[in-house]
């Protein structure tokens, strides 16, 4: 049975919202390809490291970085979610993967027994209850001078993805209530999330502000349904009354087609790449 700290976030991730990333794993990885380019671009993956794909999802990132490492490497990718993991042994399989494993795990307190060269984590690390106790454990589970690499989100004001369909459901829309503690922007601070991993043992940490363009939809009825789909933009029209509901998607329709070009519905997302070296 799997242990778990972080129950809230191991809750919803095998609910309703791990479902329906699961059921749209080959859709959301291929709109988010620039990213995870990004970060692998960053990681450097050799010949033979062993891996560590922390809150791996749907294991896009896991079976590239197995593909990076060769024969000679592995990889592991952990996530509370046994939905998405389901996905990720299919793909694995479908694509002949056999250098990559997937654990349903708690980064917080499970016991991760191999020495790993590096660890990775596109937007898989924001949702830990505990950080602290996360990063120490991932930490220990890495050899001395071995290589950290994420992809966290840069704040909300920052990413047009976000802002720009948000301020059409407002229109419609309570604002939501201010939050703390686990989620998308909870190491969307820099200087913050370098103090949680200098206290859990690493050190030459850095972050550098990426932004790529995302597409988004073929076009502005694609994109509306692909943003109200989960995340900020599925809060806020929760939040807006059946009556109301038709009159907001038109608005944001009409704001995303504002956006539209020849391939697509493209917006800017903003996040940070962090890397960062466990000391001795």
């Amino acid at each position: 049975m799997t242990q778990v700290a972080n129950t809230d976030q191991y809750e919803w991730w095998n609910g309703d919202a791990g479902e329906r990333w699961a059921r749209d794993a080959d859709r959301r990885d291929l709109r988010m390809a620039p990213i995870a380019d990004a970060l692998l671009a960053t990681a450097r993956i050799r010949s033979g490291d062993a891996v560590l794909d922390i809150g791996c999802g749907c294991g896009a990132t896991t079976l590239r970085a197995a593909n990076a490492a060769g024969h000679a490497g592995s990889a592991v990718g952990i996530d509370l979610s046994e939905p998405m993991l389901a996905v990720a042994r299919r793909r694995a399989r479908q694509q002949g993967v056999a250098n990559v494993r997937f654990t349903r795990a708690d980064a917080q307190i499970h016991e991760l027994r191999a020495a790993h060269d590096i660890a990775i984590s596109r937007f898989g690390t924001m949702f830990f209850s505990d950080p602290a106790a996360a990063f120490a454990n991932i930490a220990r589970s890495t050899r001395e001078g071995s290589r950290l690499c994420l992809a966290t989100w840069q704040p909300l004001a920052a990413n047009d993805w976000l802002t720009i369909p948000g301020e059409a459901l407002l229109r419609y829309a309570a604002p939501p209530e201010p939050t703390t503690g686990p989620g998308m922007f909870s190491q969307s601070d820099p200087a913050a999330l370098a103090a949680t991993l200098s206290a859990a043992g690493y050190e030459r940490i850095q972050s550098d502000p990426v932004i790529v363009n995302l597409i988004f939809g073929v076009d502005a009825a694609e994109a509306a349904d692909t943003l109200t789909a989960s995340g900020p933009s599925r809060a806020l029209l929760e939040t807006i009354a059946e009556s109301d509901r038709s009159a907001a998607l038109d608005a944001l329709t009409s704001t995303l087609a504002e956006h539209q070009g020849p391939d697509g519905v493209r917006l800017a997302v903003a996040i940070w790449i962090t890397t960062a070296t466990r000391s001795g």
